[in-house]
């Protein structure tokens, strides 16, 4: 981990627009193309290099963070 600011990514995707990552918790909010946004909580740091780096970022959303942490519609 760098340190503990928060990290914002855009993306071009046909699912999401963006991705903010706040190490100090551990939460990684994505804002989907549909307008909603998702909080997922205790995702390790490595998880959002993960998605940052993912060729398609839904196919990375959908098997490696969906189904693994627990969230909460913003």
């Amino acid at each position: 981990m760098k340190n503990n600011l928060t990290e914002f990514i855009t993306v071009k995707s046909s699912v999401i627009n963006n991705a903010w990552y706040k190490p100090s918790i551990a939460s990684l909010v994505i804002d989907y193309q549909n307008g909603s946004s998702y909080e997922y909580i205790n995702v390790p740091y490595f998880v959002f290099e993960g998605l940052r780096s993912a060729d398609s970022k839904g196919k990375f959303i959908n098997t490696h963070i969906k189904t693994r942490f627990e969230f909460e519609k913003w």
